[in-house]
C-alpha cells in the first residue's frame, strides 16, 4: 500500500472505539532515511500490556498528527501501520512473573516531506493521543479513564536554504524488568543520536491529552499546553516512585535510579532534549510504567581471596607481587547464602587494553545454601608489569537473583616480574640529549628504535606537560619491525623565549603483547637561546628624496626601491601614500615579498587631474620594508614629489616668412616649441586662414609643424588657441 503524508485536516473520526486500559508507555520517532533527499520515516513504540490489555485495543495502525510550532498550526497527519510486534524479555529470562508481560508494538511509514512545508525557523512538532492507560496504576488518579498523549518536537528540514539533516534519537528495546521493595533498581532510559547530537534527560509529569473513554482514539489538537495527568495526593515530579531514595534521571546518561518504598504500578515520563552545538533542536517524551512488587529476602555473593603464604584474606589497595619463577595461578573463592544454584564470575584488567589473565572455570551451579565455590585465576606471559606498574584486576561474580542479578566486586592490584622479553633501545642523531634553539631557525634530527628479540616496535613523541602541535612540532607515529625510525621537525615560533626550555618524550614500545606493551623513553630539552634580529634597509636610487616636476615639461617620474636584510629573512616591499590613493593617481608601483633583496621600480606621470585646482602640491610616498622574522624589524624610506603648474603661457618667436620649395631650408612653420600650457591655460589649436579668412590647415595636436607643399604663395594668417588667451600673427609664403 502506497503510504502518504496528508498536509491538508481533510477529515477527522476515531477508529477502533475499544476502551480497555492496555498503554504501558512508548514514544514517537522520526528518522532520515539514508541516502535520499526528504525521506522520513515516522512512527510510534508502543509498550502494550499483554495482561490486562483488550485485544481488540491492538490498533492495526494510528493517526500521527504534525502541527507548526510557531501558531500551533494543522500541517497534516499520517497513518502508519502495525509492522512489529514482539514481546519485551527481562534481563534475567527465568524472572519473569505471571502478573507482567508485556509486548513492543511498533508503527512506521516512510514519507516524502516538502520543503516548502517544513522550513519554519521555529519547527513543528507530532502528537499521538489515545486512550486508556493501566487501570491498576497506582500513582495517578482515574488511571483507567486517562490517556496518554506523545509528543515529539523537530526542527525544520531545511536552515537558510541549506538542507538540515536531523534524526531523533533512537533507544533500545525496554527490558521488562520489575523492582522489589526497599532494593536499589537502575533502568537504562538512555538512547543514541545518530547526528551526534547531545541528548539532555528530564523527569517530567506525563501527558494526558485529549482522548478519553467516550473517544479513546481523539483526533490532534495543536496545542503549546497539553493537558496532563494528575497524580494522587503527596505525589509529583519529584517522587514520582516514592520511597527510600524516589525515582530520579542521570541528565547526561538517562540512566534511572530508584528504591521504591511500596509496592504497586507507577507511571513516570522521561522527556529527551536534543541539543547541536548549544541549541535546542528537537524534543521528545518517553512513558513506561514500573512494577514494585515483595521480593524474597536475597544477598549478594562474596568474592573472597587469601595470598599464598598468607593467613588472612586480601584487604582492598593490597599489592601482590609475583615473581617470574612463581606459578601463574592463583585460587579465588565466591561464597553466597542465598538459594540461587548458578554463580557467574567475570573479570576485567582496568589498566591495560587487553586482559591477559583467564578465570577457570566462570560458571558454578551451587547444591547447598553452603557451598563455597572455587577458581583459579591464571596469568598468561604478557601479565608482566613494567617500572614497579602494578596491574588492577577487578572481579565481579553474579548470581541468579530476580529481578536483576547481584554482584559483588574485588579488586587486585598485581606486581608480576618481566621474564623473557628484552626493553628496546630508543637512540637519535644528536650529540646529546640538550638541543640549543634560536627563535625562527629549523631544528631537525632522526629517532631510531632497535629491539633485540625483534618485536613490532611502535615509535611516538609527546610532549612533558604541552602537545607537539601547540608548538608546531612535527614527529609522525612510525612503526616497523625489529628497527624504526623516523624525523624530528621544528622551527622554534616567534612566542618561544629566550631561557625557556621544551622537554619532547620520545616513546618506543615493543609491541610483543599490544594490550601491555614494554615501553622505554628518551627525553630531548630543546633550550631556546637569543634570537638576534639585524633590521632590513630600504632605499631608492634618486640622489635625493625629495623632487620637483613641472607639468607637460618633463619625462615620468621613474626611479627604483630597494630593499634588503642582513640576516637573510623573509621580508616585504610596500608603499603607502600619505593621505592619498597611489593607484588612483596613477602611479605605479609593485609590492614584492622574498628573501634577502627585493627590487621594485617606481614610475608616475603627474598630470592637472591631481592639482585640484592649485599651482602645485606635494605627494608624499613612504616605501617600507618589513622583517617577516618573529622581531618584525622594518625600515622606511620617504620620496616627496613637488608637482607645480605653469606660472603663464610664454610663446617663442613665431617666424613670419617660409619657403616650402623642398630644399630642406625654411620649408615649415616651427610649432614644436609651442608651450603645453599651464592647467588654467590649458593649449586647444593651431588655425591657419588665407586672406580671404578660408581655413587652410586646423590641429589640436601640440608641437606638430605645418609643412604646406600643396599651398600656392602668399599671405596668410595664424591663430594659436588657449583656453584664456589666443596668439594671432602674419604669415608669408614665397616660392
Amino acid at each position: 500500500m502506497k503510504n502518504q503524508f496528508i498536509l491538508l485536516f481533510l477529515i477527522l473520526f476515531s477508529f477502533f472505539e475499544a476502551n480497555a486500559t492496555h498503554i504501558v508507555g512508548g514514544q514517537l520517532f522520526i528518522t532520515q532515511n539514508k541516502g535520499t533527499v526528504n525521506n522520513y520515516r515516522i512512527g510510534l513504540t508502543m509498550y502494550f500490556d499483554a495482561i490486562n490489555g483488550n485485544p481488540g485495543a491492538e490498533d492495526p495502525f494510528v493517526n500521527i498528527y504534525v502541527f507548526r510550532k510557531r501558531d500551533n498550526a494543522a500541517v497534516g497527519y499520517l497513518q502508519a501501520p502495525k509492522i512489529e510486534r514482539k514481546s519485551v524479555n527481562y534481563t534475567n529470562p527465568t524472572c519473569g512473573i505471571s502478573s507482567l508481560e508485556t509486548y513492543m508494538i511498533t508503527y512506521a511509514s516512510d514519507v516524502l516531506l516538502e520543503t516548502s512545508a517544513f522550513n519554519d525557523a521555529q519547527g513543528y512538532y507530532m502528537v499521538w493521543d489515545r486512550c486508556c492507560r493501566n487501570g491498576t496504576i497506582t500513582n495517578i488518579k482515574d488511571p483507567g479513564d486517562a490517556g496518554s498523549l506523545f509528543y515529539l518536537e523537530f526542527p525544520p528540514i531545511v536552515k537558510s536554504n541549506l538542507a538540515f539533516n536531523n534524526s531523533s534519537p533512537v533507544f533500545p528495546t525496554i527490558q521488562g524488568d520489575y523492582a522489589c521493595v526497599n532494593t536499589p533498581f537502575n533502568f537504562d532510559f538512555g538512547g543514541t543520536d545518530a547526528d551526534g547530537d547531545s541528548l539532555v534527560y528530564s523527569l517530567v509529569t506525563p501527558m494526558q491529552g485529549y482522548s478519553s473513554k467516550d473517544q479513546p482514539s481523539a483526533p490532534g489538537r495543536g496545542s503549546s499546553n497539553y493537558p496532563k495527568l494528575t497524580w494522587i495526593d503527596g505525589i509529583s515530579v519529584s517522587n514520582m516512585i516514592p520511597g527510600p531514595k524516589p525515582l530520579s534521571v542521570n541528565t547526561r546518561t538517562g540512566m534511572l535510579s530508584v528504591t521504591a518504598g511500596n509496592k504497586g504500578l507507577y507511571v513516570f515520563t522521561v522527556q529527551v532534549d536534543e541539543y547541536r552545538k548549544g541549541v535546542k533542536i528537537g524534543s521528545l517524551t518517553r512513558d513506561f510504567q514500573l512494577m514494585v512488587v515483595d521480593c524474597p529476602k536475597m544477598d549478594a555473593p562474596k568474592l573472597l581471596f587469601k595470598p599464598t603464604g598468607k593467613d588472612t584474606y586480601y584487604a582492598n589497595n593490597e599489592i601482590i607481587t609475583v615473581k617470574k619463577d612463581d606459578p601463574n595461578c592463583f585460587e579465588v573463592m565466591v561464597v553466597d547464602p542465598s538459594l540461587t544454584d548458578l554463580i557467574r564470575v567475570n573479570g576485567k584488567a582496568i589498566n591495560n587494553s587487553k586482559n591477559y589473565f583467564t578465570i577457570l572455570p566462570a560458571e558454578f551451579r551451587k547444591t547447598s545454601q553452603s557451598d563455597t565455590m572455587r577458581f583459579q585465576i591464571c596469568l598468561d606471559e604478557c601479565f608482566v608489569t613494567y617500572d614497579n606498574r602494578p596491574i588492577r584486576i577487578e572481579l565481579i561474580a553474579e548470581d541468579g537473583s530476580c529481578p536483576v542479578p547481584l554482584m559483588d566486586t574485588l579488586t587486585i592490584f598485581i606486581r608480576r616480574e618481566n621474564s623473557t622479553n628484552t626493553p628496546p633501545v630508543v637512540t637519535t642523531s644528536l650529540p646529546g640529549n640538550y638541543v640549543h634553539a634560536t627563535v625562527g631557525v629549523p631544528v631537525n634530527f632522526t629517532v631510531f628504535g632497535k629491539d633485540a628479540d625483534k618485536d613490532d616496535l611502535e615509535l611516538s613523541a609527546q610532549g612533558q606537560n604541552f602537545s607537539l602541535t601547540s608548538q608546531g612540532m612535527n614527529f609522525r607515529p612510525a612503526t616497523g619491525k625489529e628497527t624504526v625510525q623516523q624525523n624530528f621537525t621544528w622551527t622554534p615560533p616567534c612566542n618561544a623565549r629566550k631561557g625557556d626550555t621544551l622537554a619532547v618524550d620520545f616513546l618506543l614500545e615493543d609491541m610483543r603483547c599490544s594490550g601491555n606493551p614494554l615501553g622505554v623513553s628518551k627525553p630531548v630539552y630543546f633550550v631556546i637561546d637569543q634570537s638576534p634580529n639585524n633590521p632590513p634597509s630600504v632605499s631608492t636610487s634618486l640622489a635625493s628624496p625629495s623632487l620637483t616636476y613641472t607639468i607637460g615639461r618633463y619625462d615620468p617620474i621613474q626611479f627604483n626601491v630597494s630593499a634588503s636584510d642582513p640576516d637573510t629573512n623573509n621580508i616585504t616591499l610596500t608603499a603607502a601614500g600619505r593621505g592619498f590613493d597611489m593607484k588612483a593617481l596613477g602611479m605605479s608601483f609593485t609590492n614584492k615579498s622574498g628573501v634577502k633583496s627585493l627590487t621594485s621600480p617606481y614610475l608616475w606621470a603627474p598630470d592637472c587631474a591631481m592639482m585640484n585646482g592649485e599651482s602645485e602640491q606635494v605627494f608624499t610616498i613612504d616605501f617600507i620594508t618589513v622583517d617577516k622574522n618573529c622581531g618584525a624589524a622594518s625600515d622606511t624610506t620617504t620620496v616627496e614629489v613637488l608637482v607645480k603648474d605653469e606660472v603663464d603661457v610664454e610663446m617663442p618667436e613665431i617666424a613670419n616668412v617660409i619657403t616650402p620649395n623642398g630644399d630642406g631650408k625654411n620649408d615649415c612653420l616651427v610649432l614644436e616649441t609651442l608651450p603645453p600650457g599651464t592647467c588654467g591655460n590649458e593649449f586647444k589649436s593651431v588655425i591657419i586662414y588665407n586672406r580671404w579668412g578660408k581655413q587652410v590647415y586646423f590641429t589640436r595636436e601640440i608641437g606638430k609643424n605645418w609643412c604646406p607643399d600643396d599651398i600656392s604663395a602668399g599671405y596668410y594668417y595664424y591663430l594659436i588657441e588657449y583656453t584664456n588667451k589666443s596668439f594671432k600673427g602674419g604669415l608669408t609664403i614665397l616660392k
